[in-house]
């Protein structure tokens, strides 16, 4: 068996025609024995009639009278008798060759033929794997190929999930379900991507000490379960069970193994696609905010320089006083807009640079007193706001970020919702919460995540003023202090943003660093 197929038809054409087959007959088993049968047909009739020989010479007078060329006769007709019998010894073992080198060619092609079978399903398999882009495609295209491929009743595929768990992400047929989850090392599929070794299960899978919560989903039977690795990376298992009695074999382990290398690319690829489809995704929304954020900018610094340049204009033409002072109130109230917008342009660039580069340092900072500070600041800018907080309550954060958080949440709360606008805080022995609510309509829950985007706004008409940096510079400075936002509903109506710092440590530990 371990001969080519070539080596193996010649043996059997020099066999044959030793044997004294005729080169007009094809070697086949038949004609094996349709000539074995007319060899010991002939043997046996030429043994008879020098047998009839030898007893006529013995027949012909006493054995003592016999002269010398009776002698040689009879003894001539034995060996003729001798010799014919070896011939016939020496063709039945060629014959015997013969039908044994027949015998291994039909095995042989049988493989053969097995194995372009098993190609061509795999080449059919890995085109309708190669034509899906998308994950969900390609595990669909995954279990139709594997229960064609092997007659299988059903199967799964399980992916990594954080190194320590499979999950289940595909399912055709059986009793398992979408996202169901399996320890690596239990049961069959997790012993596979422990050992990253095929296994072959025929029976119940308690009989090997695991429990099938696997390839079998608690049934009995034949099943299969391979590992799929992609240029030295585990990145799932794949699952078969046959259908009634069928038993799986070790052949169809190698088959399904063999199957498993163009899956595990295949599963990479559509990841790999996933992934760079999600980064086109947000190069897209990035670019889109991008350039709502550079029309608004435009907008709105524009706004105050137009005021500006006007008073200016104006102030040089009027010589009463009063108007003289009116028109110098525009000029410092639109300065200080101006300022405010190139403070939020450059305290957002500058988050993002320490972001990546220095740590923050944290304080310890009163905020009660900031809240109160800021209150009063809002109150001077025509924003009342009731203030609800201890006498202290210190917390460890940047002083000035923290500052910019309270103020960027008092006037988001008066531009966004309505009066009364209430700024809470609530101290424990590590956690301080404060508290801004509004009475307005609130924020929806499908923009809750978003709002702490840059540049996102949810007045994309730009009827309110403002650049949608003010809640991102909210959610850096208390991300940078180790802290949390969020925003839901408000008591009766209206947002509540709420922030989480920690209280200091001890009175030792003033400052420390926060990567």
């Amino acid at each position: 068996m371990d001969q080519l197929p070539g080596e193996i038809n010649q043996r059997i054409k020099r066999e044959a025609r030793v044997a004294g087959i005729s080169r007009r007959k094809a070697p086949s088993i038949e004609v094996i024995e349709q000539r074995r049968m007319q060899l010991w047909i002939l043997t046996v009739l030429v043994v008879v009639a020098l047998a009839a020989a030898s007893a006529l010479a013995s027949w012909a007078g006493p054995e003592s009278s016999l002269g010398a060329g009776q002698w040689i006769l009879r003894s001539a007709v034995a060996l003729l008798g001798i010799g014919f019998v070896a011939y016939a010894v020496e063709k039945e073992l060629h014959l015997h060759r013969l039908l044994r080198l027949l015998t291994d060619e039909r095995v042989l092609n049988a493989a053969y033929s097995q194995s372009l079978d098993m190609n061509r399903a795999l080449s059919a398999a890995g085109k309708a794997l190669n034509s899906a882009l998308e994950l969900d495609e390609v595990l669909d295209a995954i279990l139709a190929s594997a229960s064609q491929l092997l007659s299988a009743r059903s199967g799964s595929v399980m992916l990594l999930e954080d190194d320590d768990y499979l999950r289940v992400v595909a399912v055709r047929g059986g009793h398992l379900f979408r996202d169901a989850r399996v320890r690596v090392g239990e049961s069959v599929a997790g012993r596979v991507a422990e050992t990253r070794a095929p296994l072959l299960v025929n029976g119940d899978a308690v009989d090997l000490g695991l429990r099938d919560g696997s390839a079998g989903g608690g049934e009995d039977g034949s099943a299969m379960s391979v590992p799929l690795v992609n240029r030295g990376q585990l990145l799932g298992v794949l699952n078969v069970r046959a259908a009634g009695s069928v038993q799986f074999d070790d052949y169809d382990l190698q088959t399904l193994s063999l199957f498993a290398e163009p899956v595990a690319a295949a599963i990479a690829k559509a990841g790999l696609y996933a992934a760079e489809k999600a980064h086109v995704v947000e190069l897209v929304e990035s670019d889109r905010m991008k350039s709502q954020f550079v029309a608004s900018v435009s907008h709105e610094l524009r706004t105050p320089l137009t005021s500006i340049r006007g008073a200016v204009a104006a102030t040089r033409l009027v010589d009463d006083p009063a108007q003289r002072s009116e028109l110098l109130d525009v000029i410092e109230r639109q300065s200080v807009r101006l300022q405010g917008m190139v403070e939020e342009i450059l305290a957002s660039a500058r988050m993002e640079r320490e972001s990546n580069d220095a740590p923050v340092m944290l304080r310890k900072v009163d905020l009660a007193s900031l809240v109160r500070l800021a209150a009063l600041d809002a109150h001077l800018a025509g924003r009342p706001v009731t203030v609800d907080a201890p006498a202290v309550c210190e917390v460890r954060a940047d002083s000035e970020g923290l500052r910019r958080v309270v103020g960027n949440l008092i006037e988001n709360a008066h531009k966004y919702g309505s009066i009364p606008v209430t700024v809470t805080l609530e101290c424990d022995a590590e956690h301080v919460m404060l508290s801004v609510l509004d009475s307005g309509p609130g924020v929806p829950v499908a923009e809750r995540a978003r709002i702490f985007e840059r540049f996102y706004r949810t007045d994309p008409n730009g009827v309110q003023p403002g650049l949608g940096l003010g809640l991102s510079i909210v959610r850096g400075v208390v991300e940078s202090s180790g802290g949390s936002v969020y925003v839901e509903d408000a008591p009766g109506g209206g947002a509540a943003f709420r922030v989480v710092l920690h209280t200091p440590v001890d009175d030792r530990r003033e400052e420390a660093h926060v990567n």
